[in-house]
């Protein structure tokens, strides 16, 4: 008896069917109609490219939208005046700012030295000589822009070229570390600017490298964008820039964004490639074996690429004009979607090749919709639901990765359902009329006095239509229906069972190896500057992170109970293990220490001693921590710094950053956060796996709902899900294995991979629930042989789609080839390999048996009806080879 399940797909079925099929007729009626109009709605659409925005600020990108970081930034950009012009103290910064840096690696591995020295003066002058010019085309030198503090540039770690430095190493060779006490400037913190250093007794010994950053001035717009155009002359100048007494390294604020776009935008140029790969391999997938100039169809190959083609036209001029941001990894969509269209197109043409040949034109189409179109149909809107569930993320990245992918993917499935679909009717009317495939002149069939031929005339001029699906299928068609029914064997099966338990076991290990966070230099080739800057920097140079913590509303700082909590915050932090002892900026503490003008009798005199203390050269680094009302009568903000140690690890860095604000926010009794422009990219460690786990979440419900409507069977379901799972599980376990870590880049791969897998499981179990069989083994190998040549195919068509991308240069495009081929890889030998072995095991059971047949002829359209019936109900109505039917047959 039909379960409740099984009525419910019959219904479902039923009325998908007539829908689809009456729409494939309406096609087959107005062929070239159906074509004009939507290459013409593609064509318009894709003028919206000229409205293309593309985005490469790596902070906005690739760290989360709205986060606490990028809040509390705001915060401090409020309270606190830009004062990058007159009095600028790099750790106070609300944002990294705007700067250049250059790494300096003597020849002789020792900063400390005489002759060194001297060539970095040199260098130092001719960095201060670097001019550009501003948006009036006036000449701007570096000290025009430069961000100031005590009258002059601000370049950290001049303070090796400074005269009293120098002397002091000349006279004594004592060079005290990490403070070097400044007589004009007072205490400089420079442990960040050397690199390789040896400490003995707190005094410098030798240092290997230095690191000289230029700040930038950010306090009105003019300064922001002259201080760009000044960069980018830097660079040009670094790059032919030489000496005998030392190598260097560079970049500024915006190489990292700028070398991002600069080698996608490079590789996306190599897309040229992966549509000739697509083109001629869909032109060998559909050349029949058959030699004859009527029957070939590779002409369908080329315009299934040309409408997945057309796709990313349209869907990218559609998401530029809606004002939806290019990001960088959109670059990798076009490699995504000629996959996706080929793997539709090969739907389709397998829709086709399985009708009867004796029907009309339109009634083949409409089968082929009745069919294939319901497949592509789940297939798209189970990578559609995926990229959806994406377009939620917090990360800038994914989410509009995610718009633009989505987009394709429904503009990738209308062509193939009206360009390609029209193409189709259009082939099948030609040969119809017995016309060539090139020249489309009607040609004669071979049997007509085919003695009077010679045999090169007789292949190349003559030709008939294809009499049945074995005259349509290619030499590609065969192999897979050949080989893989070879599986269902006993010994095959317990082979198979043994290696995936193997592979499931390898992959949760792999899990416990998956590590969290982006690496910065990763992002761009190794042959771009940024690569050996960035490299150096984090492998030599400590990473510690300066943390403010802001007191952001107004506190009596002469009450000695304030006085005490402010001291008790700092106290604790400081106890952390992950924070210098050594490091404090505290300007109420150091203004207490100064007796000559202290005065805490009132807030009044308390704020009026506090300017005298200002008037200090040596204490003016405090004048943009301490925030005082218009009336000087109430302090309204203020702020104290740490150090924290070097943190080299992204999921430490992210550990550190929480411990900071939970120990700002204990403080029930004081309005105090904690900052640092560090945090804006410290977010992505925090949120990075819960939102992969939540995005996947969603994405796997929205898919699944699709697959139970669909196919709307509990074991089935059940099967898919555990597929699914497992298939996720390995892409995980692999990123260790790939040098990859889980960034917001590869949360991207990992939920394309979604699709990918409800794509390969739902048409193994579709072949198993639709094909004959006395048993469950036979029953799948009638699946496999109908289902594995459209899986083959994909897979093959998504692999070229990408394999160009080996070459590629950034680390998006080539760590997008790494997952992809493992999705496609392990999601094949799911599908192809355990799927089938557990479906002839425990699959949905036979629902009607064979029973001895009681022959009665049936005529081919007979047939192909009976097969209709069975598409339509999913009941398994076995098909004698003989051409008979049963009488169980006729009673079902």
């Amino acid at each position: 008896m039909t379960s409740c399940f099984e009525k419910f797909y019959n219904v479902v079925e039923e009325k998908m069917g007539s829908v689809f099929t009456k729409y494939g007729k309406f096609v087959s009626r107005h062929p070239w109609k159906v074509i004009l109009v939507t290459v013409l709605v593609n064509g318009l659409l894709g003028l919206g490219m000229i409205r293309l925005n593309v985005v490469v600020d790596v902070e906005r990108v690739y760290t989360p939208i709205g986060s606490q970081a990028s809040k509390d930034s705001t915060k401090v950009k409020n309270l606190f005046p830009d004062l990058s012009g007159s009095n600028f103290i790099g750790y106070q910064m609300p944002d990294m700012g705007k700067y250049a840096e250059i790494i300096v690696i003597p020849n002789g591995g020792n900063i400390l030295n005489e002759r060194f020295l001297k060539a970095l003066q040199v260098f130092h002058t001719f960095l201060l000589s670097i001019e550009t010019n501003d948006i009036n085309g006036n000449t701007v030198k570096l000290s025009d822009i430069c961000a100031i503090s005590f009258g002059k540039c601000v370049i950290d770690g001049d303070l090796f070229v400074d005269n009293q430095f120098i002397n002091i190493l000349n006279t004594s060779n004592a060079i005290s570390f990490p403070y070097f006490n400044h007589t004009v400037r007072g205490p400089i913190y420079y442990e960040q600017n050397v690199g390789g250093a040896i400490v003995n007794s707190s005094q410098l010994q030798l240092a290997s490298m230095l690191l000289l950053r230029v700040n930038l001035r950010t306090d009105s717009s003019y300064f922001t964008e002259t201080a760009k155009k000044w960069q980018k002359n830097f660079v040009s100048k670094m790059k032919v820039y030489s000496s005998s007494d030392f190598n260097i390294a560079f970049a500024h604020s915006e190489s990292l964004s700028e070398e991002l776009n600069e080698n996608v935008m490079g590789d996306i140029t190599v897309f040229s490639i992966t549509f000739t790969l697509m083109i001629t391999y869909a032109c060998v997938a559909t050349l029949t074996a058959r030699c004859d100039v009527v029957g070939q169809r590779s002409n369908l190959g080329f315009a299934g690429v040309v409408a997945a083609g057309l796709a990313i036209v349209a869907a990218f001029g559609l998401c530029s004009a809606c004002g939806v941001e290019f990001v960088s990894i959109v670059g990798v969509i076009p490699f995504l979607i000629i996959g996706i269209g080929v793997d539709d197109m090969f739907m389709l043409i397998s829709g086709i090749t399985n009708t009867d040949y004796s029907s009309s034109t339109e009634d083949r189409i409409g089968e082929t919709m009745k069919t294939s179109g319901i497949s592509i149909t789940i297939t798209s809107l189970t990578d559609l639901l995926a990229f959806a569930a994406g377009a939620s993320s917090v990360f800038l990245s994914v989410r509009n990765f995610c718009i633009y992918a989505g987009v394709a993917v429904i503009f990738c499935y209308i062509n193939q359902a009206t360009i390609f679909l029209a193409s189709i009717v259009i082939n099948e009317n030609r040969t119809n009329n017995n016309r060539h495939f090139l020249t489309c002149m009607r040609v004669n069939s071979p049997d007509k006095d085919s003695t009077k031929e010679t045999s090169c005339k007789i292949v190349c001029c003559t030709g008939r239509k294809p009499n049945n699906s074995k005259e349509s299928e290619s030499f590609l068609d065969k192999f897979p229906g050949w080989i893989l029914p070879k599986i269902i064997s006993i010994p095959a099966k317990i082979i198979i069972l043994i290696l995936f338990a193997i592979y499931l076991s390898v992959s949760i290990w792999g899990i416990t190896l998956m590590k969290e966070g982006l690496e910065m230099r990763n992002l761009v080739s190794q042959t771009s500057y940024y690569y050996e800057y960035r490299k150096l920097l984090d492998e030599k140079f400590p990473l510690g992170t300066p943390v403010s913590f802001v007191f952001n509303k107004p506190l009596k700082y002469s009450d000695l109970n304030v006085q005490q909590k402010v001291n008790d915050i700092l106290s604790l932090v400081k106890s952390e293990q992950t924070v210098l002892d050594s490091v404090e900026v505290n300007w109420l503490s150091e203004y207490k220490a100064d007796k000559s003008n202290f005065n805490a009798s009132s807030e009044i005199e308390f704020i009026k001693g506090f300017q005298g203390f200002l008037n200090n050269s040596s204490n003016t680094r405090f004048r943009n921590d301490v925030v005082i009302d218009k009336n000087n009568i109430s302090i309204v903000a203020s702020r104290v710094h740490v150090m924290s140690k070097s943190i080299k690890d992204s999921q430490a860095q992210g550990k550190f950053m929480e411990r900071m604000r939970e120990l700002s926010s204990d403080r029930t009794d004081l309005p105090v956060f904690a900052f640092s422009p560090a945090f804006l990219f410290y977010e992505q460690y925090v949120v990075i796996l819960t939102q992969t786990i939540q995005t996947l979440g969603i994405a796997v419900a929205m898919v699944f709902f699709i697959t139970f409507i669909f196919m709307p069977h509990p074991l089935l379901l059940l099967y898919i899900t555990t597929t699914v799972a497992m298939i996720t599980v390995g892409i995980f376990a692999s990123l260790p294995f790939l040098d990859l870590t889980l960034s917001s880049i590869t949360m991207i791969h990992i939920i394309m991979s979604i699709g990918f897998s409800v794509d390969f499981a739902a048409h193994i179990c579709h072949g198993y629930m639709i094909s004959e069989g006395p048993d469950r083994n036979e029953r799948m190998k009638s699946g496999l042989k109908r289902s594995g040549t459209p899986i083959f195919h994909g897979a093959i068509s998504s692999i070229l789609g990408v394999i160009v991308l080996a070459a590629a240069k950034s680390y998006i495009f080539f760590s997008f080839f790494k997952v992809m081929i493992v999705v496609i890889t392990v999601g094949i030998m799911h599908a192809l390999f355990l799927l089938p072995v557990i479906l002839s095991l425990i699959g949905p059971p036979i629902s009607n048996a064979t029973v001895s047949p009681k022959n009665e002829t049936r005529s081919p359209t007979d047939n192909h009806k009976w097969q209709d019936i069975a598409l339509a109900s999913n009941v398994h109505i076995p098909r004698a080879h003989t051409g008979k039917i049963t009488e169980r047959e006729k009673i079902t």
